[in-house]
């Protein structure tokens, strides 16, 4: 095998030479591996990603593409970093290893890699940003970062599953900005959130006379958004009906507006998350089987929280500076104590359930780092009686455990309008923002008229 390497280390060079002697270069800086790269063809490239910045690192990859058009090309890295895994395995890396490896193991992988190869995504956009679920840099969550960069020039329908909190839409969102049409719109929908009849009213559009009050052609989110992504989230709650609809746009590229009798052609790429089990749902005639194997041609499955741990301190770092801008506190990490706490706790809520869990911490924390009794108690592993029932409560919970030590850490009063009216603004922003800013819509879902909206709106400063 003919194999180029990039400031590799001396015993991998070594291990190398003993599998096979003549057929290597090396190249210790960019200009003479670059000059190599121009003199022959090789199968495989292996590139040390040392100190090299991430730009420099994806442009390297390039470069290789570039001359080499059929060669496998191998980052050996110690970057967790979405960007940078993602970046360079759609710039035209066919594998992204995470030091530390063994010499032995890395043989091995590129003489796989060389055997199954098969070229991946070409082009990336280094200024793009990603879901803040998407952090960590276990072996577990930088093959989510990975498959992203796989997956994300591909046309072809995308399924992604994990459990509750785990980060799909985030997932969603990346395939999107890593994508060469990542300029164009991203449609992101949550199922649950919307009547079947509501959300075909939303994404299809209907035509004048399609049922009462439909006085004019609307056009449907669909249409507004061609060229881009639709993510339809927890996909699973769509009725047949809908699922029959979707999976008709999946085969033909078209839909009907509701009332139309002409097709309307669009070009739009489907990532679908759910927390669900599809083929349960399919054997109880709940979910089409032929929408369920159209969907999952491409599927990225992300791993609960508690089989990657050792992310955790890298998340809580994260989430920390946006918890100390919001709370106005300057905590700088948490104890020993209360980490080890953390790290025994499953997090059946996943990275959401972490996320509250960590902002309950901070406003209630009065020093410089959380400790054990800043905690949530079913974190510490007091009152577990409390913690039955749905994962969103138990999250629920914390959050307004939290608001309520905020407020009482200011001698602040009326617990119940603060907190409501918390709850009622973000809700009625979500909506807002479902309906791409439709009164009216937004209304209807609300279950209020456009008078009471229009003034909870001017109060909350939504206009």
């Amino acid at each position: 095998m003919t194999l180029l390497g990039f400031r590799l280390d001396s015993s991998l060079r070594e291990e190398l030479e003993s599998n096979f002697e003549n057929e290597l270069r090396f190249g210790d800086n960019i200009a003479s591996f670059l000059e190599l790269l121009k003199e022959r063809k090789y199968e495989a490239v292996l590139i040390e990603e040392a100190n090299l910045q991430q730009d420099a690192l994806i442009n390297l990859v390039k470069k290789v593409v570039e001359f080499q058009k059929k060669v496998v090309v191998i980052i050996l890295g110690e970057s967790s970093n979405l960007k940078v895994v993602a970046g360079t395995v759609k710039a035209g890396a066919y594998d992204y290893l995470l030091k530390p490896v063994e010499d032995k193991e890395i043989i091995k992988i590129v003489e796989k890699s060389v055997k199954d190869f098969k070229l991946m995504a070409e082009r990336v956009d280094k200024n793009k940003n990603t879901g803040d679920k998407l952090i960590g840099q276990t072996k577990e969550i930088v093959e989510v970062y990975k498959m992203i960069g796989k997956v994300a020039n591909s046309r072809v329908p995308v399924l992604v599953v994990g459990e509750k909190g785990t980060g799909k839409k985030s997932v969603a969102t990346a395939v999107h900005q890593f994508s060469d049409w990542s300029n164009k719109p991203f449609l992101s929908i949550n199922c649950i959130s919307f009547q079947n009849e509501l959300l075909e009213r939303k994404l299809f559009g209907y035509e004048k006379g399609a049922f009462e009050g439909a006085s004019f052609l609307q056009l449907g989110d669909l249409e507004k958004a061609n060229g881009g992504t639709l993510h339809l989230g927890n996909i699973e709650a769509l009725n047949l009906d809908m699922q029959s609809k979707i999976l008709y746009l999946l085969q033909e590229g078209e839909f009907y507006r509701m009332g139309g009798t002409e097709p309307v052609s669009i070009d739009i790429r489907i990532v679908a998350t759910t927390s669900e089990n599809l083929e349960e749902l399919i054997s109880k005639g709940q979910f089409i089987d032929e929408l369920y194997h159209k969907l999952k041609i491409l599927e990225i499955t992300i791993p609960p929280l508690r089989e990657r741990k050792d992310d955790i301190p890298f998340i809580i770092d994260h989430y920390l500076i946006g918890c100390n801008e919001e709370l106005h506190k300057s905590i700088k990490g948490v104890s020993k104590p209360a980490m080890k706490k953390i790290m025994r706790y499953d997090w059946p809520g996943n990275v959401n359930e972490l996320k509250n869990a960590i902002k309950s911490a901070v406003a209630l924390c009065r020093g410089g780092s959380i400790l054990i009794e800043d905690l949530p108690s079913n974190v510490v592993g007091n009152k577990i009686s409390k913690r039955r029932g749905d994962i969103q409560n138990w999250i629920l919970g914390d959050w307004i455990e939290g608001e309520i030590a905020n407020l009482k850490s200011k001698n602040q009063r009326d617990y119940y309008g603060n907190i409501i009216s918390k709850v009622e603004k973000e809700l009625i922003r979500q909506v807002l923002e479902m309906t791409s800013g439709k009164k009216v819509e937004t209304a209807e879902l609300l279950g209020i008229t456009r008078n009471t909206l229009r003034t909870k709106m001017n109060n909350y400063g939504l206009e």
